[in-house]
């Protein structure tokens, strides 16, 4: 009765934290008009919240650690509205709940120990490809809003209001974080610490330096729609040659997600043919050492065939 009394929990948490993820945008929207980031006047109301929360004592308990700084870091740039407690809910349940199951249908312990390791770093696979995919919508988007700005410096606007521009013209993400820029400055943030953070958040090389040109011009002076206007040049040609050299490594990306998908997908094919055959691999110990093996030898050609097609501009 145990077991299914920790499944009946494990549930209910899932639950919740999909409950979380769901209300996500709403909560996003609405801190996005207060003004959407940490370190400003809205603490105290988000406290509030924090304390009416479930999660309240999680939060409260693990601040003083780095790794939550780091994981809160990390949500911020997958623009994901979620506390840090949240996420380790969701990471424990990912790494348990389906184990769990596995293991009172079967009493299979290696392969339920396999799963709980998959498992955990689903969550975190999901994190990294959104900021991933955030990150080269920002990357697309950034030549447009440094153009925008540099005509709106031309005519004469100041570069606060050539980014209120940005946050007004261009759609997200890069309008959503510029906004936060701007909230933070009318919030009495300084200019290069709002600057700093955003560049910080967006993780983009190209941001780095157009924004290191605004700090320079803003202390010692000069042309810098002209500045601007050489860096979107610059930019643009290097996103044209990116597209190049994804084009010429195409067939080796491909090699390398088939050689991936290969191996687990025949694994799943002979699990649902014949169980009994791919049992072995889990249950004597010879198979368990060929298949620690064959992980550890998969994860290398993986990193190997990533190091050799990510090349850097």
């Amino acid at each position: 009765m145990a077991p299914y009394i920790v499944i009946f929990l494990l549930g209910t948490l899932a639950a919740y934290a999909l409950s979380s993820l769901a209300a996500g945008k709403k909560r996003a929207a609405l801190e996005g008009r207060l003004s959407g980031l940490e370190h400003t006047a809205d603490t105290g109301r988000r406290e509030a919240r924090h304390a009416r929360s479930v999660f309240a004592a999680v939060d409260t308990s693990i601040r003083g650690f780095s790794i939550s700084a780091k994981i809160k870091r990390e949500l911020a740039r997958a623009n994901w509205s979620l506390k840090v407690s949240e996420f380790m809910i969701i990471v424990i349940l990912s790494a348990t709940l389906a184990p769990l199951i596995v293991l009172l249908l079967t009493d299979n312990k290696m392969l339920t120990l396999y799963l709980v390791g998959g498992g955990a770093v689903i969550p975190i696979i999901l994190l990294k490809r959104k900021q991933a995919a955030r990150r080269k919508m920002f990357s697309s988007q950034l030549p447009d809003a440094i153009t925008l700005i540099s005509n709106s410096l031309k005519t004469g606007y100041s570069f606060l209001q050539s980014i209120d521009m940005v946050a007004r013209e261009l759609s997200p993400p890069i309008s959503e974080e510029f906004r936060k820029v701007l909230q933070e400055i009318k919030l009495g943030i300084p200019f290069e610490t709002a600057v700093e953070r955003l560049v910080e958040k967006a993780g983009n090389e190209d941001l780095d330096l157009v924004m290191t040109s605004v700090n320079i011009q803003r202390e010692v002076g000069g042309n810098l729609s002209e500045i601007l206007d050489k860096i979107s040049h610059t930019i643009r040609e290097r996103i044209r040659i990116r597209g190049q050299l994804q084009t010429l490594t195409a067939q080796g990306r491909l090699s390398g997600m088939i050689l991936c998908l290969l191996p687990p997908a025949l694994g799943l094919f002979l699990f649902l043919v014949n169980q009994d055959y791919i049992m072995l691999l889990f249950r004597h110990p010879t198979g368990r050492v060929l298949t620690a093996f064959a992980v550890v030898t998969q994860l290398t050609g993986m990193m190997l065939i990533r190091k050799i097609i990510d090349i850097r501009i």
